[in-house]
């Protein structure tokens, strides 16, 4: 995978301002920024703090405003959007950005070149800022505005008179607390000189913000500039964090924080590697001890049915057995009437349970974790929450959720979106699957299988299991009666009463992939060529057929649209998961299956450097050239390539 970025790269702003980089701290926390420096959207910043992990984020550093003096004559290494102009224009002497080991920047002219470093220190809400003299022709004056914003992370910041810009001097630290609810920023750096002077800087703008149909603009105050003296080969460090420490040693730091990522740059592999990079940034604290996984960055919290499903990719086939059974535990922990949480909200409120298919993920899940590890005794510790969703799924639960006496699941009424195509806008509901869906029914077979296997080897409960297969055999023969569709020879999407939807949409293609499968091997491949021609796509699978006329081609516009075209054709890249294990089981897995699986995912493994770099956008436009929209990285688009290329590939 391409990490350096040269000169001409850098230079050209549409290029640079496309290409984002990501920096995570295990907290929930992050930074992120363009290759150059220059902010694009609103959760971009030097450090976004978890104020409660792995929630409560806000921005608070957002970016240094950077000057570079030699003899007097000033340079600057900024780049910042305004209205209609560019300014300063730091990009111009950009020579290269350096995606590993961590962000780096080279700038350059005649007089000097310098490079600055970001990372984040794993575990703290701290990020620690380095410039490095590499060369000049007389000592280089260096100096730095931080521009804070101080606020939650999807809002933004308006010039407020209010705002407490006091700095604090104490032991050689500097600390600022414009508000009271937000935490104290401390400021662990040796300047020569310091200037308190504050101000405000007016009219940032966002361009992704814009063409999201949001408000793309906002002011940011600094409340001191800070000023260095380095000669060739003298380093300086800024490290800032939201935690009070009596010293910091920022080259201790560094050379912690190397050696750290050591261990995943060890990994072989030129696409594996940052795939398995990728993949740990996903994982984080829930509360002191918990794991769970972030969807995706920016926005998304931890989601139950992206965990579940992303996990397998994410933790399995690395065999990160120990950090699976943590996040798998955590969820059982708030399993309530058979149904572990859709969302945890951002600020932390109680959990959100409108969801249908998260639980009988969880049991895919943790019944892969079980079969990958051999770890009994954790899948024991599991399994009194798996018998939960069986039962509570059967008998009813939340959201009208229950066995009907065909033993399908139904689910929801009109108005209620509980699968994974759940847009509602403005009381509006754009895929309306209300009913019988097609995947749950072939999670639901699964999840009865899956958990007789468990009772019975694990909690010796001979006669559970049997009534499980028992429901399991009646759900398999009543599943191809109610969803075959003989005339367009694949799956009903959807079925509501008497109504059943032959939508060509993707979901049929779990009723294949999943380990156990209610068609015979003809209907199988007759689902794998229906979806193969109406919906593959060199990025993943789409939503919806492009033959509907309710297809959109284009994830964009305001809110609303691009809700509306969420799942009416544009592309999810995590969908490439079920389609090459459906792909793998029609074909089997030979040499050339498994090569063709390789050409399969490959646009997804360049697409690595091309967006979000080193991660994998969560859904690009329905339409070629397949523009890459939504989060820059999303856990079960990288978790499903990785899984992949581990599982046929590698």
């Amino acid at each position: 995978m391409k990490t350096i970025f040269d000169q001409s790269e850098c230079q050209n702003l549409k290029n640079a301002l496309g290409k984002e980089w990501l920096e995570t701290n295990g907290l929930g926390g992050f930074a992120s920024s363009t290759i150059i420096g220059a902010n694009t959207r609103r959760q971009h910043g030097l450090l976004i703090a978890s104020q409660r992990p792995p929630v409560e984020r806000h921005v608070l550093l957002a970016k240094f405003e950077e000057r570079v003096a030699v003899d007097g004559h000033e340079s600057s290494i900024s780049t910042n959007l305004y209205p209609g102009t560019i300014f300063p224009h730091g990009f111009n002497i950009q020579m290269e950005f350096r995606l590993r080991p961590w962000p780096t920047f080279r700038y350059a002219d005649p007089d000097f070149e310098i490079e600055k470093s970001v990372f984040l220190v794993q575990g703290e809400n701290t990020v620690v800022v380095s410039y490095r003299n590499q060369r000049s022709r007389a000592p280089i004056e260096l100096k730095l505005r931080p521009l804070l914003a101080f606020r939650d992370y999807n809002t933004l910041a308006e010039r407020d008179e209010e705002v407490n810009l006091a700095v604090e001097r104490s032991n050689g630290t500097l600390s600022v607390q414009p508000y009271d609810n937000l935490p104290r920023l401390y400021f662990y750096t040796k300047p020569d000189t310091v200037d308190t002077k504050t101000d405000w800087y007016r009219d940032f703008t966002y361009p992704v913000e814009e063409e999201r149909g949001l408000d793309f603009q906002e002011d940011l105050f600094t409340p001191f500039e800070l000023s260095y003296r380095l000669t060739k080969g003298q380093t300086v460090h800024i490290v800032v964090s939201t935690e009070k420490k009596n010293s910091v040693n920022a080259e201790d730091l560094v050379t912690s924080e190397r050696q750290r990522r050591k261990e995943f740059e060890r990994v072989s592999g030129a696409w594996r590697q940052p795939l398995v990079i990728a993949a740990n940034s996903f994982i984080a604290r829930r509360g002191k001890d918990n794991l769970t996984v972030l969807a995706g960055y920016p926005w998304f919290t931890d989601w139950g049915r992206d965990t579940m499903i992303a996990l397998p990719g994410l933790t399995l086939t690395s065999e990160r057995y120990d950090v699976a059974r943590k996040i798998l535990l955590t969820f059982a922990q708030y399993c309530d009437k058979g149904m572990i949480p859709n969302v945890f909200p951002d600020a932390g409120e109680t959990p959100q349970y409108n969801t249908v298919d998260a639980s009988l993920w969880f049991v895919v899940s943790s019944w892969k974790y079980w079969k990958a590890s051999g770890d009994d005794d954790g899948a024991r510790q599991l399994l009194p929450a798996l018998a939960e969703v069986a039962k509570y799924y059967k008998d009813g639960t939340r959201f009208d959720i229950r066995a009907d006496d065909d033993g399908l699941i139904t689910a929801g009424t009109p108005g209620t979106q509980l699968t994974w195509m759940d847009v509602k806008v403005d009381g509006y509901v754009p895929t309306p699957r209300h009913g019988k869906p097609v995947e749950i029914n072939a999670l639901w077979l699964n999840t009865l299988i899956m958990l007789a296997e468990m009772e019975e080897k694990l909690a010796r409960n001979i006669h559970g299991a049997v009534i499980l297969r028992k429901l399991a055999d009646q759900v398999a023969g009543n599943f191809v009666k109610a969803f075959w569709f003989p005339d367009g020879n694949y799956l009903y999407d959807v079925i509501q009463g008497d109504f059943h939807d032959p939508t060509v949409r993707p979901n049929q293609i779990f009723a294949v992939s999943l380990p156990y499968s209610a068609l015979d091997k003809t209907q199988q491949k007759a689902v794998l060529d229906v979806v193969t021609e109406q919906l593959l796509t060199p990025y993943g699978l789409r939503s919806l057929t492009p033959k509907s006329d309710k297809y959109c081609p284009k994830y964009t516009g305001n809110q609303w649209q691009r809700d509306c075209a969420y799942h009416q054709g544009t592309v999810w890249a995590w969908l490439i998961g079920p389609y090459c294990d459906a792909y793998a089981k029609v074909n089997g897995t030979g040499k050339t299956q498994r090569k063709e699986i390789g050409k399969i995912i490959q646009p997804l493994l360049d697409h690595l450097q091309e967006a979000g770099l080193g991660s994998i956008s969560e859904i690009f436009d329905g339409n070629s050239p397949h523009r890459p929209v939504g989060c820059f990285a999303q856990a079960w688009s990288v978790s499903e390539v990785l899984r992949v290329y581990d599982t046929y590939v590698r």
